[in-house]
């Protein structure tokens, strides 16, 4: 307002209404322009009128002042803020007002504020920075429109809250509460593996959105009775089994576009196939995964008990990715230190 008051000296509080927050102005005329200089463009550095306010001024001239209006209800009431502030306001340019913002006082604060943090308030905004960057990530996924997987993200928020609540100010952590960041993190597996499923789906049905949602609801029959009891749906021995569905014409290519058959190029290597053929040729990509665990003992870092020693830990991982053209091949290597 003092930048407004120092830009247009003749102005009142109506003028800076019309040009601050057109929405509280109810104009007579739609198409009248307000003609008031913007308070960066009223004055040069040497203090002189600059050429886009002079061609301002020339064409306010030409149109018809004060324009016709009156202010909104909120803006009219009695005892407005807004109008008190303006009153109130002095004529100061905004290169001679105090700046809002101190930005080393502010970065000296935030350095402070780092070196002074207790350990425990630094786990509790890790913690709950990650959990809520993870959730935000799996909302952001593109999986159609199922309900179903809208309502367990929706219910992924309040579940996260509640487990997360005991870390607030909290100076120890017990093993309940463990145990509960061990539940969440079963959750957020459980979601992550449909979200995937509702995502795959969702893609290569696109063309076919009422097959996607009679597939995914099948799932969801099996899945979503195991969510949060603290088993993974992998590790679940039931079975799938999905209903037949009838498949319309319109829907046909949708289907038939997720099994190419195999080009002349492709025919001709069958003998060099790994085996496993799908609908009678060798599907594009291949992905094989070896693992071997061992047992933790030997280190400097192991616990002394007898249970940590006879604790197993996944030492070796090998992925191996091949086409019919290229073979890659990477070796994952972890020990307990």
């Amino acid at each position: 307002m003092a930048a407004f008051k120092a830009a247009n000296p003749d102005a009142v509080f109506e003028d800076f209404i019309r040009w601050h927050s057109p929405g509280d102005w109810d104009s007579d005329d739609d198409d009248m322009e307000t003609g008031w200089h913007s308070p960066g463009d009223w004055e040069s550095d040497d203090g002189m009128e600059t050429g886009s306010s002079q061609i301002k001024s020339t064409e306010s001239l030409k149109v018809e002042w004060p324009p016709h209006g009156r202010l909104s209800e909120r803006m009219s009431e009695k005892g407005n803020s807004w109008r008190n502030l303006w009153n109130e306001a002095p004529s100061i340019p905004a290169s001679e007002q105090k700046p809002l913002l101190d930005a080393n006082q502010e970065g000296e604060k935030i350095l402070h504020y780092l070196e002074t943090l207790k350990p425990h308030l630094l786990l509790e905004q890790m913690v709950s920075t990650a959990f809520r960057a993870a959730a935000d990530t799996l909302s952001q996924t593109s999986f159609g429109n199922s309900r179903q997987m809208v309502t367990k993200i929706e219910q992924l928020y309040p579940t996260m809250a509640l487990s997360l609540k005991y870390l607030q100010g909290s100076y120890s952590i017990d093993s309940d509460f463990i145990e509960g960041l061990r539940r969440l993190c079963v959750i957020f597996g459980q979601i992550e593996r449909l979200l995937t499923l509702a995502a795959s789906l969702h893609r290569k049905l696109l063309q076919a959105p009422r097959l996607f949602e009679a597939i995914f609801s099948d799932c969801c029959k099996v899945y979503l009775p195991m969510m949060g009891s603290g088993s993974t749906i992998s590790g679940n021995k039931k079975e799938f089994e999905m209903k037949q569905q009838p498949v319309n014409a319109h829907e046909r290519e949708a289907v038939a576009n997720m099994f190419t058959p195999p080009t002349a190029n492709q025919s001709w290597r069958k003998l060099l196939s790994m085996g496993n053929l799908l609908n009678g040729h060798e599907p594009i990509l291949r992905e094989i995964i070896f693992c071997k665990r061992d047992r933790v003992s030997g280190s400097y870092y192991a616990s002394s008990s007898q249970k940590e020693h006879l604790q197993e830990i996944e030492t070796y991982r090998m992925y191996i990715c091949g086409t019919s053209n290229d073979l890659r091949v990477a070796l994952a290597i972890a020990s307990c230190d």
